[in-house]
């Protein structure tokens, strides 16, 4: 990822046509810049391990679909071992959506369920279809879930950040300048 030696440590600097990887242990930062950007106006797609009812009381995200990974069937639940189907839901979202924000929480669960390289062939996948946008993606992750080499592979194509209070507070900034120019 970019970084301006000028700014505050921590600070960081989003672009579209990228996916975020956010190493943190509980996915506060990443939820934080999905809230803001559907708060801004774009369309959003939550995959989620939490249940859908639980965020509607928690984030403001209005224009938002929400996929539950979940092994029980029911309307807005995802099979999580489906990967290939869920591939095709956040692609054919992305190109609906040109311009919008994805967050996918649960990619160990989707690690437990797929295996690794099944899970690193999806994060591929999603990431060229996401360069071709002005969309972004958000994929928190806990990164002692990872040897350093699966971290490695997953942060080959992706932006890497920290989930620190320091870059919320930067991501917070960057997020509403990048509104800004998503309106223009």
């Amino acid at each position: 990822m970019q970084k301006d030696d000028s700014d505050n440590a921590g600070s960081v600097h989003l672009r579209p046509g990228a996916i975020y990887l956010v190493k943190e242990r509980k996915p506060s930062l990443s939820y934080r810049l999905f809230e803001k950007a559907v708060g801004s106006g774009l369309p959003g797609l939550c995959v989620t391990r939490q249940h859908p009812t639980r965020l509607k009381e928690d984030l403001n995200i209005p224009n938002t679909k929400l996929l539950w990974l979940s092994q029980t069937p029911g309307k807005g639940h995802h099979n999580p071992t489906d990967i290939g189907a869920l591939a095709t839901l956040i692609s054919s979202f992305i190109e609906k959506y040109r311009k919008s924000v994805c967050l996918i929480d649960g990619l160990e669960y989707l690690v437990i369920n797929n295996g690794f390289q099944q899970v690193l062939k999806f994060t591929e996948l999603i990431n060229e279809q996401v360069m071709q946008s002005e969309s972004m993606i958000f994929i928190p992750i806990s990164q002692n879930a990872f040897s350093d080499k699966e971290m490695a592979l997953l942060e080959r194509n992706v932006e890497a950040m920290e989930g620190t209070a320091a870059q919320a507070k930067g991501a917070d900034k960057e997020i509403m300048e990048l509104m800004d120019k998503y309106r223009t």
